[in-house]
């Protein structure tokens, strides 16, 4: 997706929470939308598999049809930022990072941690994040890289006309499987039509397609927000900022 697709996906699972939720999380917009730009931003492409290692992944796809691990980065950043978050909580409430954070420092990282996440869960969502063995010089592109930000330029050309469905919050396991059932399922129900829609040059078939990416990229990062707040017990505590009830 496109850095204006991200903040959309954002700012609309953020309306998706419950009220206690979004209570939390509204003043602190500035850092959920930093962080569902900032690896396009700052043209983050690389990183260690795991702390410390000399293995690095390419942080923006998972492309399942690749036995390469360096081409499943993505799932790795969803899983770390994710699972990073709660760890992140529990450590502030446990009074672990008084000396780093004050309230105010902490809620703003927090925003743009799950920021982060909501980018990744997103190009999860994204065909040509989790796929690349398609014949794009006969669609008309030279590299892979034009199709792909073709693509993605459709998902925000349709933005306005988008048939978007929504869903109430639901707990999640936040294990690799979880991320990876994400990627799979956008490898088998869109990259895999991809071909073949962009043959055809099938409008409406574009648009049904964008509609479901972004649906299922907002329904993932709700979940994933909620499961996370719900975790940690962050509606259970008084926050600073919260708008009045």
């Amino acid at each position: 997706m496109l850095g204006e697709t991200h903040v959309l996906v954002a700012n609309i699972s953020l309306a998706c929470l419950s009220q206690e939720e979004r209570h939390i999380l509204l003043p602190r917009w500035g850092g959920l939308e930093s962080g569902a730009t900032l690896s396009d931003e700052f043209r983050i492409m690389w990183e260690p598999v795991t702390a410390g290692s000399k293995q690095k992944q390419l942080v923006h796809r998972c492309y399942v049809d690749s036995d390469f691990e360096k081409d499943h980065g993505c799932v790795t950043r969803a899983v770390d930022h994710a699972n990073g978050s709660i760890s992140f909580i529990k450590d502030y409430l446990k009074g672990d990072l008084d000396d780093a954070y004050n309230e105010v420092e902490f809620l703003e990282n927090l925003g743009m941690f799950l920021g982060i996440a909501s980018h990744h869960i997103a190009d999860l969502c994204t065909p040509i994040h989790v796929g690349h063995k398609i014949d794009f010089k006969s669609l008309g592109y030279p590299t892979l890289s034009r199709f792909h930000s073709k693509t993605e330029r459709d998902i925000l050309r349709n933005h306005r006309q988008l048939r978007t469905k929504l869903a109430k919050p639901k707990m999640v396991d936040l294990t690799t499987e979880y991320f990876w059932d994400i990627a799979r399922y956008t490898y088998e129900n869109h990259f895999l039509k991809l071909e073949g829609i962009y043959r055809k040059g099938n409008t409406e078939s574009i648009l049904d397609m964008s509609s479901e990416i972004v649906s299922n990229a907002i329904r993932h990062t709700v979940n994933v927000w909620h499961t996370i707040m719900a975790k940690t017990g962050m509606t259970k505590q008084k926050w600073s900022m919260q708008p009045l009830p």
